[in-house]
């Protein structure tokens, strides 16, 4: 980005020219591009966790990943939340690394949590309701911006559509509710591309539905599309049609790349968009995958894709180099329901969780365990294996996980 464009981003983002900025950088591919990265392997994995049969406060766990610790592969620390029934789901950090926001897909809360001032015993410094001020519901994807996070909502202030997004300070004081388009009004994910001044959001079902049973829930209440947004002015400028359910959003880490995935959880494919020269963008299925495709991730120099496969057990790599001929090159069965993925900076351990939401998940053992990415594939780590059922008040689900 030239230095011309940077203060005009500042400038729209109502950022002061001389804050601190932190350049997008690649690896760690589900972070938001303006977060500070670690120039150093993990020490800490924090892990998101709903306390499973929702008697008993929701927390936040802090396993030792330091592969030189004595306590390598052991929780050190909980940090109770103060509340329950929470459902605890996705977090992310702040643009400076300080602090990490936490979102709730049954209560709206949000949750402020310094892992700055202690990494190994996190702080809890603000929780707030977060239908209060924004009029929407189903704080989902927390997604840092310089100076403020970006959330986006699944649902409107009566847990129906439209859902929407919201801007907040990195103090948590709210700042504006960008409403969702009455064509595509379904919310889920966000993902921004600064150099192309590209955002792009996603479709998923409002809290009225996810909060019933998987059983009887209206699969015609899902959404099928991408909004396509300029990202200074915040408006949108296409409306993308994909296969039902089109989750978790990520722009290529290709040098040069206009294109981007998405995993399409109820028609079981991975979906492409891509650009051309003048802005425009198209979408279509990029290949088929496994049942229930929940989350998705990529090495960091944007040659494979890598899918958790919720409904049959399995993580597939996919090698995209070649998007007319994209190939399956590996697949592991981590255990039950895979979920969750966070691949770290150099592309070489992929951690996992199995808890997708507490009305959709069919086993009660909950775990973390470590997937060793290579030349030739992926692989289990035998020796890692954290076990979520027995904290003193009983099985937890992990879900979302940060590393620091």
């Amino acid at each position: 980005m030239t230095s011309k464009r940077f203060l005009a981003v500042l400038v729209v983002l109502g950022v002061s020219s001389t804050a601190t900025f932190n350049a997008p950088a690649p690896g760690e591919t589900c972070l938001s591009p303006f977060v500070k990265r670690i120039e150093r392997p993990e020490k800490y994995l924090y892990v998101f966790c709903v306390d499973a049969d929702a008697k008993d406060n929701d927390f936040l766990a802090v396993i030792d990943v330091d592969a030189a610790s004595p306590k390598y592969g052991e929780i050190l620390y909980q940090l109770d939340l103060g509340s329950k029934g929470n459902e605890t789901h996705h977090f992310g950090f702040t643009d400076d690394r300080t602090h990490i926001w936490g979102c709730s897909l049954f209560s709206n809360r949000i949750f402020v949590i310094d892992v700055a001032s202690d990494p190994a015993r996190p702080k809890l410094v603000k929780a707030f309701d977060s239908a209060k001020d924004t009029g929407l519901s189903g704080p989902h994807s927390p997604y840092a911006i310089p100076g403020r996070m970006l959330i986006s909502f699944l649902g409107g202030k009566d847990g129906g559509v439209p859902a929407g997004l919201a801007e907040f300070q990195n103090d948590g004081r709210f700042i504006r509710t960008l409403e969702m388009p009455k064509d595509a009004p379904y919310g889920y994910d966000v993902a921004i591309h600064p150099d192309l001044n590209r955002m792009i959001t996603s479709s998923f079902t409002p809290p009225k539905n996810y909060r019933k049973p998987l059983a009887k829930m209206d699969l015609k209440q899902f959404g099928d599309k991408l909004l396509v947004w300029d990202f200074r002015s915040r408006k949108v400028l296409q409306t993308l049609t994909t296969a039902a359910a089109p989750l978790e959003c990520r722009w290529s880490l290709k040098k040069d790349a206009k294109h981007g995935y998405c995993n399409c959880a109820l028609a079981d494919s991975i979906w492409i968009w891509e650009g051309d020269d003048e802005g425009k963008y198209t979408t279509r299925k990029l290949c088929d995958t496994g049942k229930l495709p929940v989350d998705l991730s990529q090495s960091p120099d944007g040659k494979y894709l890598f899918v958790s496969c919720f409904a049959s057990d399995e993580v597939q790599q996919w090698d995209v180099s070649d998007l007319k001929n994209p190939k399956l090159v590996s697949t592991v069965k981590p255990g039950v329901e895979p979920n969750m993925l966070h691949l770290t900076g150099d592309g070489k351990r992929m951690y996992t969780t199995n808890s997708l939401l507490s009305t959709m998940d069919r086993s009660d053992d909950f775990w973390v365990r470590l997937i060793r990415v290579g030349p030739e594939g992926m692989k289990m780590d035998p020796k890692f294996k954290v076990d979520l059922t027995k904290f003193k008040t009983g099985p937890a689900r992990g879900h979302d996980m940060l590393l620091y």
